[in-house]
């Protein structure tokens, strides 16, 4: 009887085991089911907060941009550019900007002439015959002649280039020049360029335009007369002192005279 009693018990305890144990695997699973529905709901949640606080970028048309950067600008001028205009930047970037290599040039030429025509007249003093040192003082006065049409000579504006590489005429363009606090904005056909007045390489003023170098052999032809907001002598003492050391000044500025008290 006893050990039939036993048998009974250990059955028992061995349902209630396997009950527990059944109970426990189903309550795991939804746990990891709940926790599954959780971080699905969280990821979603997380995913629309993204798209709500993303940016949405709208492009706006091009009357209603420029009139946003003329409200934020300082200084805003509209060049209407020409061929008379392009030629005389060419003009002035051959003569003034590169004017080491003009003048040296010149100096070259100078020189050349000035030794053929001294040997030349000379020419009882060389041991090669009278002939050979015509011909010779005479190339070498060619030579300098060369040289100083070499360094007078600039490029001019070639309206088949600008068709050819541009698939434009250039010196049809208008271009808007933007001067905020501390960058300028270039707009014209061809896009927008934004830089800094640091990164500037110089701005060089004339008598009519200001020629604003972005490098060394890239720059922009602004008028003087053209300005749509602002004045032309209250952006000469705003861009002397951004600019600095790279203002440089090639004409006379006539001084505004004070009216007397």
């Amino acid at each position: 009887m006893e050990t039939a009693t036993e048998d009974i018990k250990k059955k028992t305890v061995k349902n209630t085991a396997k009950g527990t144990k059944k109970k426990t695997t189903k309550k795991s699973t939804n746990k990891k089911i709940n926790d599954e529905k959780k971080e699905n709901t969280k990821r979603h949640s997380r995913k629309i907060k993204k798209e709500t606080n993303q940016d949405i970028k709208v492009q706006l048309p091009p009357d209603t941009m420029q009139k946003v950067r003329e409200e934020n600008a300082i200084f805003v001028n509209e060049t209407q550019l020409n061929e008379k205009m392009i030629n005389q930047c060419y003009k002035f970037y051959s003569r003034r900007i590169k004017k080491f290599d003009f003048y040296s040039l010149l100096f070259c030429g100078a020189v050349v002439i000035i030794t053929g025509i001294n040997f030349l007249l000379k020419g009882r003093e060389y041991f090669f015959g009278l002939i050979f040192n015509i011909i010779f003082n005479s190339l070498l006065i060619l030579l300098g002649i060369y040289l100083w049409s070499y360094a007078l000579k600039y490029k001019k504006f070639d309206r088949e280039e600008s068709l050819r590489i541009y698939n434009e005429d250039v010196s049809t363009y208008i271009n808007y020049y933007y001067f905020n606090k501390d960058t300028i904005k270039i707009h014209n056909k061809e896009g927008t360029t934004e830089r800094r007045y640091e990164d500037l390489e110089s701005i060089y003023e004339t008598k009519k335009y200001y020629y604003i170098l972005i490098s060394r052999n890239n720059g922009y032809i602004m008028d003087k007369n053209s300005f749509k907001k602002g004045t032309e002598e209250e952006f000469n003492q705003f861009i002397r002192i951004k600019l600095n050391r790279n203002y440089k000044k090639c004409c006379h500025r006539k001084r505004n005279k004070r009216s007397k008290k």
